[in-house]
């Protein structure tokens, strides 16, 4: 939906700037991915997301462990408990089991651990980013310009493509 609201702001202003202004509208693309795979910064902030989701993992992991040894043992002796001491061991089997989920669902669900630290440390690599593109596309006097990673481009001449110029800005801080 974005890309499509993104693609007919374009063309709505080519058509009505072709009627009310005389100058050539300027166009030019980049492609954020290539941007980001030669950061530095962010292969950091990669590497550093990766370690701490190695921890969630290996915390996870671990209590996936003593849900299974609590399940198999409440099924090896269901049979030997008093009806009392079974459901006792059902609820605290239970337990276990909604603290594994509550666990995946902070780290890994919508807006969870992992995604909101992946904000925070992404957030200065690509403001940084933002301020580059700024820079170049109003020293090459560009009206818009699209990232080919996200808006859908199907065909750019490759001369449009300031990902290179871009990449020297960030190069210069």
């Amino acid at each position: 939906m974005r890309r499509l609201l993104v693609i007919l702001l374009a063309l709505g202003c080519l058509s009505g700037m072709g009627t009310a202004v005389a100058r050539e509208l300027r166009l030019a693309y980049v492609d954020s991915e290539r941007l980001l795979e030669s950061s530095e910064e962010f292969r950091q902030v990669r590497q550093k997301l990766q370690e701490e989701e190695r921890d969630y993992v290996s915390q996870a992991s671990s209590l996936e462990e003593s849900v299974r040894l609590m399940g198999e043992e409440l099924q090896a002796q269901s049979l030997m408990l008093s009806e009392e001491a079974r459901k006792e061991r059902q609820d605290r089997f239970l337990e276990k089991q909604k603290e594994l989920d509550d666990f995946r669902r902070e780290v890994w669900g919508e807006n969870g651990k992992l995604f909101n630290r992946n904000i925070e440390l992404s957030r200065p690599v690509l403001d940084k980013i933002n301020v580059a593109i700024q820079k170049v596309s109003e020293e090459y006097g560009y009206d818009f310009v699209f990232d080919a990673a996200t808006a859908s481009i199907v065909y750019a001449l490759p001369e449009y493509d300031l990902t290179d110029k871009v990449l020297d800005e960030l190069k210069k801080e």
